[in-house]
């Protein structure tokens, strides 16, 4: 997430409106979780 909001913030210095950089690492967050779930941890539907 972090990662997300380091490179908004170096692409745009001059904004700093977290609801416009929040969104975008909540959605890599999602993903994330996703890939963990199904491929790391092997739990697909089954939770």
């Amino acid at each position: 997430m972090t990662a997300t909001i380091r490179e908004i913030l170096h692409n745009n210095p001059g904004e700093f409106d977290p609801r416009k950089y929040l969104g975008p690492a909540r959605d890599e967050l999602k993903k994330m979780y996703i890939h963990k779930n199904t491929n790391v941890l092997g739990s697909a539907n089954q939770a």
